[in-house]
């Protein structure tokens, strides 16, 4: 399922190294909380785990990213490593997987997309 959002899916394609420390340190405000429930759908956790598992790390790196003051910002600097092609729609589509439509809907995540 592709992200429909005319607000961002004008930026899906393009890299997501272009965005700055302040929008993954943004990411990171809405991810780094831990959640107890899982999302409905698919029974993923819907915080950084939840990430991390649909950017197919395993349960050591999970482990390892948990040791981190951000671990959002951590795996998405491993997964950018891992993926250098990276886009803002491949994020977008984890973000769907993990159902966090707030931070879909979040303004200064469009305005930082919007921006980069």
């Amino acid at each position: 399922m592709a992200y429909t959002d005319p607000g961002l899916t004008l930026y899906s394609n393009d890299a997501f190294c272009a965005l700055g420390p302040s929008s993954r340190h943004l990411l990171g405000w809405h991810l780094n909380p831990k959640r107890n429930g899982i999302s409905p759908t698919n029974l993923r956790l819907q915080d950084w785990r939840g990430l991390a598992e649909v950017f197919g790390f395993t349960q050591i790196d999970v482990d390892n990213f948990e040791r981190k003051d951000n671990p959002t910002v951590e795996i998405l600097s491993v997964w950018l490593r891992r993926n250098p092609h990276a886009t803002i729609g491949t994020f977008l589509q984890a973000l769907l997987e993990i159902e966090r439509y707030d931070i879909l809907q979040c303004d200064k995540l469009r305005t930082a997309i919007g921006e980069k």
